[in-house]
């Protein structure tokens, strides 16, 4: 899913990573750690990346994976000390997903995900 490319972006992300879950029959709380980790990568993308900002969700057998790419090809800091400011989204990440990584593609990057039992 294309995001809008302004601030509005980490709302229409939630709401459709709630859509998607729903239509998947993902239960809680792994959709809620799902909205969770999609609204927290998206914005990162709209405050460190480059637009264009989009979302994807797929389920295949028991493993969830999303990946959230934007413009840049400049991986995100993953050692960031968290403040006053932020610094948690990727630590947030990491704690509520089986896996998480990122990879730069000819059109920017992906930051992907995984939930699996």
């Amino acid at each position: 899913m294309r995001l809008a490319q302004d601030a509005s972006a980490e709302a229409q992300a939630r709401q459709f990573a709630r859509s998607w879950s729903a239509s998947e029959a993902i239960p809680p709380p792994v959709s809620s750690d799902i909205e969770l980790v999609v609204a927290e990568l998206v914005s990162n993308a709209v405050r460190y990346g480059i637009a264009p900002f989009d979302v994807e969700l797929s389920h295949a057998g028991d493993v969830i994976r999303g990946e959230v790419s934007d413009g840049s090809r400049v991986a995100p800091t993953q050692n960031a000390t968290p403040d006053e400011r932020g610094g948690f989204g990727l630590k947030i990440v990491a704690a509520c997903t089986s896996r998480w990584g990122t990879d730069v593609v000819p059109t920017g990057k992906q930051v992907w995900f995984e939930f699996s039992p």
